[in-house]
C-alpha cells in the first residue's frame, strides 16, 4: 500500500465513522414510532396476562407484540397479523404436542418439523413460517408454569398479537409523514454529493471527489427505506380515510422516488467521472458551476419534498441548471469534460421528472445536441 494511502486511513476512517453516524440518526427519527410502540405495547400485553388472566411469567405476550410492531416502520398491519398470528399458530402446535408426548430431544425434534410442515401448508410467508417455528420450539424447550387456565401461553401469544394489531389500527400513520422525510433526506444526499463534486472540480481537489464517490454509494438505504415506506402508505391509504386523503401526495412522491434513484444511480458514474478528472490536477471551474447549480435546485427539491409544498421554485432552479449543459460551449474541453457534461443531462432530467414534469418536457429544458452527439446522451447503466 502506497504511503500516501496509508496516511489517508484515519481521515478514511472518520468520514466513515460520521456518514454512519449521520445515516443511523436518521433511521431511528424515520422509525421512532416504531421504537416507542414497541415497549408501550409489551408492557400492556404483559400486564393484561399477570393482572387479568393470572399468569406469572407472560414472556410470550410480550415477545408477540414486540415482533408484532417491529422496529423498522414496515407493512404495520400485514406485518403484526402475520407475525402476531404465527407466533401464536407456533405456540398452539407446540402446547399441543407436549401435551401428546411431552418433552425431550426427539419431541423438539418432532415437533419443529410439524410446525414447519403446517405453516408451510397454511401460509406461504416466510416471517409466518419463521415465527411457528421459533415459537413452538420455545414452547418444548421452556418448562411451563402452573395456570389454572388451558394452554396459559397460546393465550399469551395471542395477548401480545391483539395488541400489535390494535396499535397498529389505532393509531394508523400519516401516510405522508415517513415518505417526506426519507424523500428529503435522498434529496439531500443528492445536493451534498453534487455539492462535494462542484467543490471537487473547482479546486482539483482529489480526496474530496473520493469523498463524494463514497458519500453517493452509501445512500442505497435511504432509496430502500424510502421505498418500503411508500409501501406502507399505500397500505393505509387502503384501510384508514386519513390515508386515502393522502393518496395524490403518496403518488407524487411515488415517481419522485423512482427518478431520484435514477439521478443518483448516474451520479455515481459522475463522481467516478470527478475522482480521474481531478487526478489531473486541472481545475474545472465551469463544470463546477453546472454542478452546483444541480446541487441549488435539488435543494430546492428537498425544502418542496419535505414540507409537501408546491415545487415551482425547485423546477425553475433545475430547468435554469439544465439549460446551461452544453456539451460544445467551451472550445477548449476535451473528451473528458464533454462526457462528464453529457453525463450531467440525465441527472438534470431526473431531477425535472421528480418535480413533476414529463420527460418530454424535463428534456426540452436542455440545451439541443448535435447529430453526432444525441446518441451519447443516454444515462449509463449502473
Amino acid at each position: 500500500m502506497a504511503k500516501s494511502e496509508v496516511s489517508e486511513l484515519p481521515q478514511r476512517a472518520f468520514n466513515t465513522v460520521v456518514h454512519r453516524s449521520r445515516m443511523g440518526l436518521k433511521r431511528v427519527q424515520a422509525n421512532a414510532g416504531q421504537l416507542v410502540q414497541i415497549p408501550i405495547a409489551a408492557t400492556a400485553a404483559y400486564a393484561f396476562s399477570v393482572y387479568v388472566l393470572g399468569h406469572p411469567y407472560p414472556f410470550l405476550a410480550a415477545v408477540a407484540s414486540a415482533v408484532g410492531i417491529g422496529p423498522v416502520a414496515d407493512r404495520r398491519l400485514r406485518r403484526a397479523t402475520e407475525i402476531g398470528f404465527g407466533a401464536t399458530f407456533g405456540v398452539l402446535v407446540g402446547e399441543l404436542l407436549v401435551n401428546v408426548y411431552g418433552t425431550g430431544i426427539w419431541q423438539l425434534t418432532a415437533t419443529l418439523a410439524i410446525g414447519l410442515f403446517i405453516g408451510t401448508m397454511l401460509n406461504s410467508g416466510g416471517i409466518f413460517i419463521t415465527q411457528i417455528a421459533v415459537q413452538s420450539v420455545y414452547v418444548v424447550v421452556v418448562p411451563a408454569t402452573a395456570a389454572t387456565l388451558p394452554f396459559p401461553r397460546t393465550l399469551d401469544a395471542l395477548t401480545g398479537s391483539v395488541c400489535a394489531i390494535l396499535l397498529a389500527l389505532i393509531l394508523p400513520r400519516d401516510a405522508r409523514k415517513v415518505p417526506r422525510g426519507l424523500a428529503a433526506s435522498m434529496l439531500d444526499e443528492i445536493s451534498a454529493v453534487l455539492q462535494m463534486m462542484s467543490r471537487a472540480l473547482a479546486d482539483s481537489d482529489v480526496a474530496l471527489a473520493k469523498r463524494a464517490l463514497t458519500r453517493a454509494r452509501e445512500t442505497q438505504d435511504i432509496i430502500d427505506s424510502w421505498g418500503s415506506s411508500l409501501k406502507i402508505s399505500r397500505e393505509a391509504a387502503k384501510i384508514n380515510a386519513r390515508g386515502r386523503r393522502h393518496a395524490a401526495e403518496v403518488t407524487r412522491l411515488s415517481r419522485a422516488h423512482t427518478h431520484s434513484d435514477r439521478a443518483m444511480r448516474t451520479m455515481r458514474v459522475i463522481a467516478r467521472r470527478v475522482v480521474g478528472i481531478t487526478e489531473f490536477g486541472v481545475e474545472k471551474p465551469i463544470i463546477a458551476s453546472y454542478v452546483g447549480s444541480l446541487s441549488e435546485g435539488s435543494k430546492k427539491l428537498e425544502v418542496a419534498l419535505r414540507r409537501g409544498t408546491d415545487r415551482a421554485l425547485a423546477e425553475a432552479a433545475l430547468a435554469e441548471a439544465a439549460s446551461s449543459l452544453d456539451p460544445r460551449a467551451e472550445a477548449s474541453w476535451d473528451i473528458h469534460d464533454e462526457s462528464l457534461v453529457l453525463l450531467l443531462r440525465p441527472v438534470a432530467v431526473d431531477l425535472l421528472e421528480a418535480c413533476g414534469l414529463t420527460n418530454e418536457a424535463a428534456q426540452s429544458r436542455l440545451p439541443s445536441l448535435s447529430e453526432d452527439m444525441r446518441d451519447a446522451d443516454e444515462p449509463p447503466a449502473e
